[in-house]
């Protein structure tokens, strides 16, 4: 490797060639690394499977030696009938850069001479890409990263083009595990469950046919808002996770029923350990919680909601710049309601402020006061973080993350779509939460992929 130099400083052009010649050198070499670790692992695997090193002669025994791959004609699975045959060479795409002729061992059937079947560890059969650029979808996917993007990025790694329906396909095969996610027993209940919803647009394929930009007859796509009710569940210790999820057409009663009747199934029972529900003013969520737990639960409505209704309910009576310290002074006295020490307190301050500002200001007053007791549940409850059981609030900052990932995707092709994009991005805030970083995460992400089909 030889590269002139000019004396001087480098820069501009000069500067530029040798950067981008480094870069093509560090990347061929890399691949020229890569390659013998590769046809090494290969050929240990083979040993490992044969129960003898490359150039020891077979044993002829009767006791069998059975293993996973089998002869293609005859069946034949026993290692000692066996052979090695050569190699087959083929192309593998990695993060690296594309691996040409890479040597494969091969074997033969000595009852048949025909070849065998062999399903390598850590090369999968007939799969273009290696499993660093599997990974590399589902970490970019996990960022709210766009398939186009993905895209973009792998096409220039692997030099070639790369199709969206394979990246599409390779977060699709999530959805098993998201599958198993909805019903794996909840063995750890977490004692606080927040209980809200986020909106966001899924697409449905319609019967008309229309030509695309490449005039190709396709189905006619439209975008239907649809919502995804997620449980977040709290620990004493400090944990927390979103526990299930559910995408809905709606915030009714029927929809959420299904989901809090799964939590119920799945373990998350007050026998169990579950002392509290917080959630929002949504009647569709209370009547299916009333449906579900009946009066077994106790539940916190967020305070914050509450208050924000009462701001809502404010503007509108105390118009004007010139009300504008009255709606401060009065939202802060509100606010000042829920820093009481205990319930009685507050009600006692709750009835002072209704009295100062009931003249002035009565849907303000009645909006506070309406469903007041059920703000005050949190009071009762002992050993957890006050904010943890007074608002959803740290679910709706979880929500807007998503909404800011979601955002960026702007809609989904189909409910196994979103169903993948949610998942991961459950995986990727739990990575988080317990500090672990989301590369490490979607690695064994990818890991519990292979796991499925080993």
């Amino acid at each position: 490797m030889s590269r002139a130099f000019s004396s001087g400083k480098l820069q501009g052009q000069e500067r530029k060639e040798i950067l981008q010649a480094v870069q093509e050198q560090a990347k061929v070499a890399a691949c020229v690394a890569i390659k013998p670790i590769l046809e090494a692992f290969l050929e240990a695997e083979v040993s490992a499977k044969l129960g003898r090193e490359k150039g020891e002669s077979r044993r002829i025994s009767g006791q069998e030696r059975q293993i996973d791959w089998q002869c293609g004609h005859c069946g034949c699975t026993d290692a000692n009938q066996l052979t090695r045959d050569g190699h087959s060479h083929r192309g593998l795409s990695t993060g690296w850069g594309h691996l040409s002729d890479l040597r494969l061992p091969m074997l033969e059937c000595q009852q048949c001479q025909h070849d065998v079947v062999s399903h390598f560890a850590i090369v999968e059969k007939y799969h273009r890409y290696w499993m660093d650029l599997d990974q590399n979808v589902l970490f970019g996917s996990g960022f709210g990263e766009s398939l186009r993007h993905v895209q973009e990025r792998w096409s220039a790694t692997v030099q070639g083009s790369v199709g969206l329906r394979t990246l599409n396909n390779r977060i699709n095969q999530i959805e098993p595990l998201a599958r198993s996610a909805h019903t794996e027993r909840i063995t750890d209940v977490p004692p606080v469950l927040q209980l809200d919803g986020i909106w966001v647009t899924i697409q449905s394929q319609q019967e008309p046919i229309k030509p695309d930009t490449r005039k190709r007859q396709r189905k006619k796509r439209s975008g239907k808002k649809m919502v995804i009710l997620v449980a977040l569940g709290f620990w004493s210790d400090g944990r927390r996770e979103v526990v299930d999820w559910q995408i809905a057409r709606s915030e009714e009663h029927q929809e959420w029923e299904g989901l809090v009747q799964r939590l119920w199934e799945r373990g998350c029972r007050p026998e169990h350990g579950l002392q509290l529900v917080v959630r929002d003013g949504s009647s569709g969520l209370g009547e299916a919680l009333a449906l579900v737990y009946g009066t077994t639960v106790p539940e916190q409505r967020c305070i914050f909601q509450t208050l924000h209704n009462v701001g809502t309910k404010c503007r509108s009576e105390l118009k004007g710049k010139d009300n504008r310290d009255r709606r401060s002074q009065l939202m802060e006295q509100a606010a000042a309601v829920y820093q009481a020490e205990n319930a009685s307190e507050a009600r006692k301050r709750l009835a002072q402020w209704g009295e100062q500002w009931r003249e002035q200001a009565p849907q303000s007053v009645a909006t506070l006061e309406r469903d007041f007791e059920q703000t005050l549940v949190f009071y009762g409850i002992g050993g957890l973080a006050p904010e943890w059981i007074r608002t959803t609030s740290l679910l709706e900052r979880t929500n807007r993350e998503w909404r800011r990932k979601f955002r960026q995707a702007v809609t989904f092709g189909s409910p196994t779509g979103a169903e993948g994009a949610v998942y991961l991005q459950i995986r990727r805030l739990h990575a988080r939460w317990s500090r672990e970083s989301w590369w490490d995460a979607s690695q064994t992400l990818f890991f519990d992929l292979w796991n499925l089909n080993p």
